[in-house]
């Protein structure tokens, strides 16, 4: 009772440090007009001040981001359309269908306008050809401007802003003297109701056509530049007869890259001051989420963003005065996230892979090698699982290093990082024992992730084992990958100390596991809610195998109202903040099916990506029943291992829960499986070579 009381008292004080409110928000001014330019495709590395005036205007006058575009889209590049769709609802919604039907949530910005007696305008239109009809919910300045029941009050989306041009990719351009009278008339409109808000979206159309006429190579670069400048056509348009009470935002809705995958899309607020947007949905300065631009639109021209709108209002932060400067840290923090994206999942892929063939070869080592070419074969396959396990916390060093400029900047930061962890983790193998360092090694990655999200997460941006910047789901907090690592070092380097002190110490699964998951859940640190889930499972289990209890109802009715409790706890921290987390926007957005629906194509998607991830559920399966029914040689190795044991009984109560609950379950799976599998692997190895010395 008192050791329970003890740990209660420990997790309190910890919610109490992260439940201190956030310094108050500067009131948002508010403002009569917003025009949007839609500007997809566009790339900070079009910008200058020679090819692209209006653009270079904007950034030495205006507040700059770099915006995730894709906002949670499976495929990498979805198109302008879909981008024009999550600016209407404020969330990631599909794009609208061909016949240009949508979902309810399409409509919001606008709806949220025209409700208050405001006018709404779209001008440009996305027509590959002068004789085609594009159907009015596919037009990208339209479904931004529309309300609920796609209703405009200026249209002027058809053919008539188009013009003939031969010689060109599409054949068809923007015709930017009919965009200009358009534009005048649409702020006549506007501003003859002296009280009323006002949205006009200007959308130049040759980026669209652009993306058409070519998708590869030099016809699409060219098309593309050919997009950027009439996109900096329409910018100086909109600055020309800009009203002193409005404000210009320039938003790239979609990226589209030739060469590895596509980076942030540029976001430019004219009328805010200079300095670098700060989203509190990401919690970091110069990235934002593509909602963000929605509610922020919203909350400039004075009214109540919907609670459906999963964005956030942004604000400026001053951090970087000069254009230049500005202008170059965006590059820089495109080039960056580009790169971590580039290798993110080859280094997914290749761990699992590596790592089935060690533990395979391991056991194959342990079970079959003779006599003494077990013992030489075994140590080395034994110390080459501590090497590949070195690799966490490599890419933890890795970030903490700098910010790679290409990908083979990334891989190699990785490479020296893991070498230097690798290295100090073999030194003490060679002291110690593989069994030992592997311990060490696990239970200080987890040390080491849990005391980076408490610190703020620098590690955690955008890391190889972490959330992708890019992707636009996450973009703080711990990443599913992460979270299984930190739970399955926990589990292994807990079960070292039970093997070697006895089953008194199976509390540590407590002590230390119970503040992890608070660690992984709470919205001011990890933000991660399936943890609750999965990481309570994997916490139970463990201990319960670890103190030789047995599940019964009532024990496992606490676990799950502690959970619910947990999550309950979360919840109403999220509503405290004022910069609701990935629970709280789901929560007040009511997209908790559609959640689940993502969560379980992305799991899908994993499973498929690659051959060797097939293997995962089978050896899932084999591991747990190995602990069911231990037999043969590795069943006594498990027998007489309490720690290891319990370990691997969590990690697999792990895989299975997080399976059902995350978007990445798969490799949530594979992942918290690493350490403790490739410690019964080595223990194995360690048993065989000691019973040969003996004979």
């Amino acid at each position: 009772m008192k050791r329970a009381l003890r740990l209660g008292l420990a997790c309190a004080a910890l919610v109490a440090v992260c439940a201190v409110p956030a310094a108050a928000q500067a009131p948002t001014p508010v403002f009569r007009t917003l025009v949007v330019v839609l500007a997809p495709y566009l790339t900070w590395q079009d910008v200058s001040p020679e090819s692209t005036p209006g653009l270079w205007r904007m950034i030495e006058q205006g507040a700059v981001a770099g915006a995730a575009v894709r906002a949670g889209s499976l495929d990498p590049t979805p198109d302008e359309v879909r981008g024009a769709a999550v600016l209407s609802a404020g969330s990631p919604v599909p794009a609208p269908a061909d016949d240009g039907s949508g979902g309810s949530a399409l409509g919001l910005l606008g709806g949220a306008i025209r409700a208050v007696g405001g006018y709404t305008a779209a001008i440009g239109s996305p027509t590959r050809t002068l004789d085609e009809v594009t159907p009015p919910g596919r037009r990208p300045a339209r479904i931004v401007a529309a309300d609920t029941e796609g209703i405009v009050d200026y249209d002027e989306t058809g053919a008539r802003v188009l013009k003939a041009a031969p010689g060109t990719e599409a054949g068809l351009v923007t015709d930017l003297d009919v965009v200009e009278v358009a534009y005048r008339e649409a702020l006549d409109v506007i501003r003859q109701d002296a009280g009323a808000p006002g949205l006009i979206v200007l959308d130049p159309g040759d980026a669209s056509r652009a993306r058409d006429a070519g998708s590869t190579g030099s016809a699409w670069e060219s098309a593309r530049q050919a997009g950027v400048t009439t996109t900096d056509a329409v910018t100086r348009i909109a600055l020309r007869s800009l009203p002193d009470d409005a404000v210009l935002v320039i938003i790239s809705t979609s990226q589209l890259a030739v060469d590895g995958p596509p980076g942030f899309g540029p976001a430019i607020v004219y009328g805010l001051g200079p300095g670098v947007l700060h989203s509190p949905a990401t919690r970091r300065d110069g990235v934002i989420a593509l909602p963000d631009i929605s509610a922020t639109v919203v909350s400039l021209l004075g009214l109540e963003v919907p609670d459906t709108m999963t964005g956030s209002v942004l604000e400026v932060a001053g951090t970087v005065p000069d254009a230049a400067l500005r202008l170059e840290t965006m590059v820089e923090r495109d080039a960056s996230a580009r790169a971590l994206e580039a290798v993110r999942e080859p280094v997914w892929f290749g761990l699992i892979a590596a790592a089935v063939a060690l533990l395979a070869a391991g056991l194959g080592a342990a079970l079959f090698a003779p006599g003494a070419a077990a013992g030489v074969l075994g140590r080395a396959l034994a110390f080459a699982l501590v090497a590949l396990c070195a690799l966490p916390a490599g890419s933890l060093l890795a970030r903490l290093a700098g910010q790679p400029t290409d990908a083979d900047g990334a891989y190699r930061a990785l490479l020296v990082a893991t070498a230097v962890v690798a290295l100090a983790a073999l030194v003490k193998a060679l002291r110690s024992g593989p069994a030992s360092a592997l311990a060490w090694l696990a239970g200080g990655t987890a040390l080491a992730i849990a005391a980076d999200q408490i610190l703020g997460g620098p590690a955690a941006s955008g890391g190889v084992f972490s959330y992708s910047l890019l992707f636009g789901a996450r973009f703080y907090g711990l990443g599913n990958e992460a979270a299984a690592l930190l739970v399955g070092g926990l589990l292994t380097g807990v079960a070292r100390r039970v093997d070697l002190f006895g089953r008194t110490r199976a509390s540590g699964y407590l002590w230390l596991g119970v503040p992890a998951v608070v660690v992984a859940v709470l919205p001011a640190l990890g933000a991660n809610i399936g943890v609750a889930a999965w990481g309570g499972a994997a916490i139970l289990g463990a201990y319960l195998r670890a103190a030789g209890t047995r599940l019964t109802l009532r024990r496992l009715a606490v676990a799950v109202a502690g959970a619910v409790a947990l999550v309950a706890l979360a919840a109403a921290l999220d509503t405290m903040g004022g910069a609701p987390s990935h629970l709280g926007r789901v929560l007040s957005g009511g997209g908790l099916w559609d959640l689940i629906a993502r969560k379980l194509a992305l799991s899908w998607g994993i499973l498929n990506a690659t051959p060797i991830v097939v293997l995962l559920p089978v050896a899932v399966g084999a591991i747990a029943y190995l602990l069911a029914r231990p037999k043969g040689f590795v069943g006594s190795v498990l027998s007489t291992s309490a720690g290891l044991s319990a370990a691997l009984t969590g990690s697999v109560a792990a895989a299975f829960v997080a399976v059902l609950t995350e978007d990445s379950g798969v490799a949530v799976s594979a992942l918290v499986m690493l350490f403790p599998a490739a410690a019964l692997v080595v223990a194995a190895l360690e048993r065989r070579r000691g019973h040969n010395e003996f004979e």
